[in-house]
This record gives structure tokens, sequence and C-alpha cells, in this order.
């Protein structure tokens, strides 16, 4: 790794402006990382709806999108971890990575690790140093302890905001409502909720895909920069650049 290469001002930060150093890199880069988002994400959505549409049980699909976002984050962290270095990878190199790029810690992230409210900062770790068993949990032990309640934070941060995109979007048809049909509308809204046929278990979940995809990489950038912060702090890399 060339450090010298790097395409962001070295010096130690704060946790906090280390989070939105991370969330400024998704910005510089949100096509690269929104384009593969958007073409792997979509038909996995459409599939795994298209399932549940036949058995009759669309939560599952919206479940198991929520349960994959792990798999998905590996995207944002492929672009990040090479743009910062100057090397932007094209969509189609992002997409044809997913296909081994960190698979060996898939199943760890998709099963014990799924809940850890860590895992913005842990990915980073385990998927860009290489190391396994005792030295990744050294790595981690390394690395992590001084910002893991800021790590926490930023998980329940982008829960919140996630929950407040999806909110907003299913709230936004109400603004185009003119006020003398407000009460008839929220009336019919109701009825339609408590039937709950089919399609509103689609809408629902595109709703929440759509939120997932507008945060997550934001969630995934910021634990990037607390990584990269940490890396900072510990190694020097500003004084080896200087």
């Amino acid at each position: 790794m060339k450090i010298e290469s790097l395409t962001v001002a070295l010096r130690p930060r704060t946790a906090w402006e280390a989070v939105e150093l991370g969330t400024a890199l998704v910005r510089r880069h949100a096509s690269a990382i929104w384009k593969p988002w958007l073409l792997l994400t979509l038909p996995v959505f459409v599939l795994l709806n298209a399932m549940a549409w036949a058995i009759d049980a669309l939560w599952l699909a919206g479940l198991a999108m929520w349960w994959l976002k792990p798999a998905f984050d590996r995207m944002a962290l492929f672009v990040l971890s090479r743009a910062v270095f100057g090397d932007v990878p094209t969509t189609r190199q992002t997409l044809a990575a997913q296909r081994e790029w960190g698979r060996s810690w898939l199943p760890g992230y998709l099963l014990w690790r799924r809940l850890s409210p860590l895992r913005s900062l842990n990915m980073p770790v385990d998927l860009l140093e290489g190391a396994r068993g005792s030295d990744a949990r050294g790595r981690r032990r390394a690395l992590g302890p001084p910002v893991h309640g800021v790590s926490v934070l930023v998980t329940l941060v982008c829960l919140n905001f996630e929950l407040a995109v999806f909110v907003a979007l299913a709230g936004l048809a109400i603004l185009f409502v003119p006020d003398v049909y407000v009460q008839q509308v929220l009336a019919r809204a109701w009825a339609v909720l408590r039937e709950a046929p089919a399609w509103l278990g689609v809408l629902s979940n595109a709703l929440a895909w759509g939120a997932t995809s507008l945060i997550e990489p934001f969630y995934v950038g910021a634990g990037f920069g607390l990584y990269l912060n940490r890396r900072t702090q510990i190694e020097a890399w500003d004084v080896e650049i200087a």
C-alpha cells in the first residue's frame, strides 16, 4: 500500500471529523458507488419480492434485503478503498469484484456478526487487511476500542436516518393532496392498510430499499473514515509522508 498516493489530507482527526471525512469521500465518488449499487441491488430486490409474492410472504423479501446489507456494503467499501489512493474503479470492475472480493468474510457478517453495531468499523479491518483468525482479532482490538462508542452512535444515527427517509417517502403523496381532501385520503389510506393488499407489501419493501440505498453507503463511508483515522494515529502515516 503506497500511502503517498492517498488523495486525502492526512492528519490526526477527532473521531467525528473522521466520520465526516468518510461521508465526504462518499459524496465525492457518488457515481462510482451508486451505479453498481443500483445495478446489483435492484435485480436482487425484484427477484426476492417475486419469490415472496409467490408464497404470499412479502415480509420475507423485506427482511432478506435488510439482512443482505453486509454483502451490498462491499461495493461501497471496494470503491472507497481504491478511490482514496487515486484509483477509482469502474462500475464493471466493482461488480466483477463482488464475486470474490471479501467473500470469505461474508458468512460471519451474515450470521454471528450481522447485528454488530461495529460493523462499519470492522469490515475495513477484515476485508482490506487480509488477516485471519487471531491476527484479525488482534487488528480489531488494536484499531477499534478508542472509537467503538462513535461507531455505535454512527450505527444508531444511520438507522434513524433510514427510518426518517422511509417515513418521508411514505408520506410524500400527502403533500400533493389539497387540504379539503386530506381527511378523506387519510381515511382511505387507513382502510387500505387494514386490508393489507399484496401491492402494499411490495411498495413498503420498495420504500425500505430506497431508504437503505440512500443511507447505507454513507454508513460504510463513516466506518471507513474511522478506519483511516485510526491507521493514521497508530502508524503515523502523516509523519511518514512528511
